[in-house]
């Protein structure tokens, strides 16, 4: 695999300015755009902390916002956003390959993927490169979960069922 340098982590940004940004980013891939209240809704939170969360992030240069208009990142903020989307989905890949349920690997996921430093995510995607394209590689990851079984949690029961 031909080795790609990441961009540098961003000092002093918190979890959750990383996650704003993440969000923002998913949802101007998906949908075209954000705002505000595509944001409250994705990540659970009022109107009013959204608005404020977006206005400070405009402030410190991770956004471009204008009040009841569209939300774009600007090159720094989509820079951090999407590293920090890549890991999530690098450390999700880990987790499934090692056997970990779906569910349990894609919160557990959001919670590694800002504690990680570049070296590490690139060994981890290194290694669920090698370990899905070589057989040996998958054979012994088979070999492994069957040898060590865990007992895993059953997925959430969705209550509006």
């Amino acid at each position: 695999m031909e080795s790609r340098a990441l961009p540098p982590k961003e000092p002093d940004i918190s979890e959750t300015t990383e996650n704003y940004l993440k969000r923002i980013f998913i949802l101007i891939d998906s949908k075209g755009k954000a705002r505000i209240s595509d944001i409250a809704q994705l990540m659970d939170r009022s109107l009013s902390s959204v608005s404020e969360a977006v206005k400070r992030m405009a402030e410190e240069g991770y956004l471009n916002y204008e009040k009841y208009g569209k939300i774009t990142l600007t090159a720094k903020g989509e820079g951090i956003a999407e590293n920090v989307h890549n890991n999530y989905s690098i450390i999700n890949s880990l987790l499934q390959t090692l056997g970990i349920p779906e569910h349990l690997a894609l919160v557990d996921a959001c919670s590694m993927e800002h504690q990680v430093s570049d070296a590490t995510i690139q060994t981890i995607r290194e290694f669920v490169d090698y370990s899905t394209r070589n057989s040996e590689a998958k054979s012994a990851l088979a070999k492994f979960k069957r040898e060590n079984p865990v007992e895993m949690p059953p997925p959430p029961i969705d209550e509006d069922d």
